[in-house]
């Protein structure tokens, strides 16, 4: 099978899934277990409520979400290496079809290569099943499809990926929570076959309905890609969210190896996150 028929098929795949899930009358939040799971894969998203100590489920930058979300995102990022510079934008939509069926699309809409081409990016499907959720603790596994639909310029368009994942979130009092992932990317020829590692923590410091500072957020994540073949890279991003008006969110952070093989110098992110 070719590499765009291979795309294509995962996006037929994509929305037979959607196809799956029904709409159902939202109720009040319940833990998910493994009793009615046909049945709450049929009912409708139910947004769960911050952890016990208040630690909501949010995104953080450079860090996995082991929780669903509703929201779209733009983001920007300006990456310096020895080579020149490269900046993105990048557009996600999150969309939880049911309490257990969620699927994340991300657009990388425009890249630029210092002293090299421009164009659109890999577009980036991925599709999670909620395992088990409390109030406290979330437990999802899924997959994600690299979609060769990028343009030559900017080193796109060539390799489809597979990377199924475990994600878990877990609030551990205080305001801190606790995030990971482990997975494994495997690619086409071309492409970096590899066990992947994220780890995260972070502190919500302000309630909701704070102004002009609410739910802020510092929070640390840690990247490990260990390739089949060639050196692992390790990165770290401290980064920063907070609530700019109602459900409108900033986040802001720098991503930078601490490996000894460094593909960068430094990357420096800010995005904005709208919940619906």
């Amino acid at each position: 099978m070719s590499t765009r028929a291979r795309s294509l098929a995962a996006l037929l795949s994509t929305a037979a899934l959607f196809g799956m899930v029904s709409s159902a009358t939202a109720q009040t939040w319940t833990p998910l277990d493994g009793e009615r799971f046909g049945e709450e894969f049929n009912q409708a998203w139910i947004p769960v409520p911050d952890g016990s100590s208040g630690a909501p489920r949010q995104g953080w930058l450079g860090a996995p979400d082991g929780f669903f979300t509703r929201e779209v995102h733009l983001a920007y990022d300006w990456t310096e290496t020895d080579l020149g510079d490269a900046q993105r934008i990048t557009t996600r939509f999150n969309y939880p079809l049911s309490r257990r069926f969620w699927v994340g699309i991300e657009v990388p809409v425009y890249q630029e290569l210092d002293g090299g081409g421009s164009g659109f990016g890999d577009i980036g499907v991925t599709g999670q099943v909620m395992l088990a959720e409390t109030r406290d603790l979330s437990l999802n596994a899924g997959v994600g499809f690299e979609l060769p639909t990028g343009d030559d310029s900017v080193g796109a368009g060539e390799v489809f990926g597979v990377t199924p994942q475990v994600n878990l979130w877990s609030d551990l009092g205080a305001g801190v929570s606790f995030r990971g992932r482990v997975a494994y990317s495997a690619r086409d020829e071309g492409g970096a076959d590899g066990f992947g590692l994220s780890l995260a923590l972070g502190q919500t410091v302000t309630p909701a309905q704070a102004a002009p500072l609410g739910q802020f957020t510092h929070s640390l994540a840690l990247n490990w890609f260990e390739p089949d073949d060639g050196d692992g890279v390790v990165s770290l991003t401290p980064a920063l969210r907070t609530r700019l008006v109602d459900s409108l969110f900033l986040l802001t952070g720098v991503e930078f190896p601490i490996s000894d093989d460094e593909p960068y110098d430094q990357r420096w992110i800010i995005q904005l996150v709208k919940g619906f």
